[in-house]
């Protein structure tokens, strides 16, 4: 199996962005977009964590080009095949979950 996702610690270069950004975890969900789940979170770089509004989220397509790989040992490893290997389903389940909650609310409103 190809591993897509890159570690934590890998530094990018987004598409139509300036700013370097250091990947810190795997698939954030946020306000911006209700049952989306993005493919990577990440802080701008080399300036670090200031507070939640500065946290970015991706996915792999807006990746430019790598500019430093995180560290990578066999327990990364594992864990990257593991995560691989489930995403597509975590991220259909969370769109499902969003989907049904969307509804909810339009029924609540139509019995108002």
């Amino acid at each position: 199996m190809e591993i897509k996702l890159l570690p934590i610690g890998t530094i990018v270069m987004l598409k139509d962005s300036e700013p370097k950004v250091m990947i810190t975890g795997y698939c954030p969900i946020g306000e911006s977009r209700p049952g989306y789940v993005w493919d990577y979170s990440g802080l701008i770089f080399p300036r670090g964590y200031k507070d939640a509004n500065q946290i970015l989220q991706f996915d792999k397509e807006q990746i430019d080009y790598v500019v430093a790989m995180g560290y990578q040992d066999e327990e990364q490893f594992a864990f990257i095949r593991n995560l691989d290997e489930v995403i597509e389903d975590l991220k259909q389940a969370v769109y499902n979950e969003a989907e049904k909650l969307m509804e909810m609310s339009e029924e609540d409103e139509e019995n108002v």
